[in-house]
């Protein structure tokens, strides 16, 4: 459609002219400014050109001279009249990197002067290495110079030049260089961090993520010129391939990536089918890029790259009304790129004006695009694994309810996933019937005692219970009046030992208490409490309406200094001394410590 526009446009013999003066602009877009001739063959020759000059067409002001998907070449002309007090040099900068021939010509005084450069042109043979064709100039008081710029491209021929001074084009060519830099940089850091998570981790949506963020990294780069200038600087035409089957196996991956984060095979079946079939054809698209023409490789990219936008808005906007989580961060970086993409598009065709937000809109809506998709990838896993700590808190709690599907939350901050787990680990100290202590909090009750009370000398007590008359209330009366049982026993020696003493449950009937020395004032103290104990679970306890039964226990009491000692040695200690009880008359205490010696028990009276 551009060929035929240009071939059917009536010549405009008007010659556009530009003056030079010490006042001028130290940038001067050439729109308005320069001629143009579409050769639609591509072989005409810089002397076969300057016979034709009636055929050239002046450009308008509104026009950045993107002409569109052509085969043959544009030929831009300007002459320039030199008003300048002293001699200066200035820089043609070319505003879009992926031209694959650009060829300046000066004709000063019948003589010509050439320069080559583009993709398909080695950097070391440019006249200023650079990411995008750019052309010196010494302009010298009260000269006349034609200029001739021949450009050629596979993709869509942009040909918006600008006249800079040295100067002027040494800090953009600088500031583009490290906004470039900082864009690439972010992109590769994310896909690395990404990979290096998959590693770990072995879930599959971290690596079609890094794929995707790194291939689209890859295929930026070539077409803004970084990878040219850097990457591969001799490759000139084998480099061709890069950028439309880079964004075609982006594009690819970007579908692959969109099915596992939004979970279309559990909240939209008929989507994730949808999805597939794209991935199917994406996948044709890419072996296509491989094998057609560079021209229709990227024709077929551009469509892809439109469809795909389309394709994933409108599956985010499904998900986010489904309410899958991190949905809506997904809708939302999807948008940013096409925003930003659109940015640029409307740009080049010179609708809006050229600033920092225009020409880096694609750059700054895809790195923030990569970092919201990052963002919503990180939320969803943290989402998920807060529903799994939540789901173990509720068994271990033996609760009978189910787990209800958790409502989508966005969980940007890590304290929330530290106070899942220190609630995890409440659950998994407490024993499920009587809920005091298990075997596993009174091991790490007895730790924190000994951490807190790590001076010489300092003395703990434990006490080993057992239940005397407990599996007859089992075999009369069933299991659960043993369970009412173990609970009111429990809650008798909580009232009456405080929060400040360790209480907690072996197993079957047995219980341990851990007193802290400070609370001690003397054995006999801890003997008088150990007969309260005795007082308390003598009493009666109601097991069924109308039914009392009545138990008592053996108490084994261990007096040592806490430092010498770990939970299991201390409580097989308790035991000995409780068993001594058991063979003795059962209903009483036996108390032994440190100072006693082996076998050395201090004497008791009988309750």
């Amino acid at each position: 459609m551009t060929c035929l526009l240009l071939l059917v446009c009536t010549p405009l013999f008007a010659h556009s002219h530009l003056v030079l003066q010490d006042s001028s602009a130290r940038s001067i877009n050439l729109s308005g400014k320069a001629q143009y001739f579409y050769d639609a063959s591509g072989l005409l020759s810089i002397d076969q050109i300057r016979q034709i000059p009636q055929q050239f067409i002046d450009t308008r002001d509104t026009q950045e001279m993107n002409f569109g998907y052509l085969t043959g070449a544009v030929w831009i002309k300007l002459e320039v009249q030199s008003e300048l007090s002293r001699q200066e040099n200035w820089v043609f900068e070319f505003q879009h990197a992926y031209l694959n021939n650009v060829d300046a010509y000066y004709v000063t005084n019948g003589k010509v002067q050439s320069f080559h450069a583009g993709r398909y042109v080695p950097i070391d043979q440019w006249p200023l290495a650079d990411r995008k064709p750019a052309f010196p100039i010494i302009f010298t008081p009260q000269q006349n110079v034609t200029i001739y710029m021949r450009g050629k491209g596979n993709a869509a021929l942009a040909m918006g030049v600008e006249l800079v001074d040295q100067q002027a084009y040494a800090r953009s060519s600088n500031l583009n260089l490290i906004l470039l830099s900082l864009y690439y940089g972010a992109l590769v850091a994310l896909g690395c961090y990404n990979l290096l998570l998959f590693f770990g981790m072995r879930q599959r949506i971290f690596l079609l993520y890094a794929s995707f963020v790194l291939t689209f990294a890859l295929a930026a780069a070539s077409m803004n010129g970084i990878a040219n200038l850097l990457l591969w600087p001799q490759a000139a035409e084998a480099a061709d391939k890069v950028l439309p089957t880079g964004f075609s196996i982006s594009a690819t991956l970007a579908v692959m990536f969109a099915r596992r984060f939004l979970s279309l095979d559990s909240y939209a079946p008929r989507w994730d089918k949808l999805l597939q079939v794209v991935t199917v054809l994406w996948g044709g698209c890419v072996c296509a890029t491989m094998l057609v023409n560079s021209q229709t490789a990227i024709e077929i990219m551009s469509v892809q790259a439109v469809l795909t936008t389309i394709t994933l808005l409108s599956a985010g906007v499904a998900a986010v009304r489904l309410h899958v989580p991190a949905a809506r961060l997904f809708v939302l970086a999807w948008s940013l790129l096409l925003v930003g993409t659109s940015l640029l598009s409307i740009r080049n065709t010179g609708l809006i004006p050229s600033n920092f937000f225009t020409v880096f809109s694609m750059q700054i809506g895809s790195v923030v695009e990569m970092l919201l998709l990052s963002f919503a990838l990180a939320a969803k896993f943290n989402d998920m694994k807060r529903q799994k700590e939540r789901a173990q808190a509720e068994l271990l709690k033996t609760l009978t309810e189910q787990e209800k599907v958790l409502e989508t939350r966005v969980v940007e901050r890590t304290t929330e996933l530290e106070q899942a787990k220190r609630q995890l680990e409440v659950f998994v100290t407490r024993d499920s019937l009587t809920g005091v202590l298990n075997r596993r909090g009174l091991d790490r009750c007895f730790d924190q005692m000994k951490l807190r009370f790590n001076r010489p000398g300092h003395t703990i007590a434990v006490m080993l219970i057992d239940l005397d008359e407990f599996k007859p209330v089992n075999d009369q009366f069933g299991h659960q009046a043993g369970d009412i049982l173990l609970r009111e026993i429990a809650q008798r020696m909580q009232s009456l030992l405080g929060t400040t003493v360790c209480l907690g449950r072996l197993g079957g009937d047995e219980f341990v208490v851990m007193i802290d020395g400070d609370e001690i004032e003397s054995l006999a103290a801890l003997q008088v409490k150990g007969r309260q104990l005795l007082e308390s679970m003598a009493r009666p306890v109601f097991v069924a309406p109308d039914v009392e039964v009545q138990v008592k226990a053996s108490i084994g009491i261990y007096y040592c200094q806490i430092a010498n000692h770990q939970f299991s040695s201390a409580l097989r200690n308790a035991d000995m001394a409780m068993y001594q009880v058991k063979h003795r008359s059962k209903n009483d205490i036996q108390l032994i410590s440190d100072n006693d010696g082996e076998g050395m028990v201090l004497p008791e009276q009988n309750a």
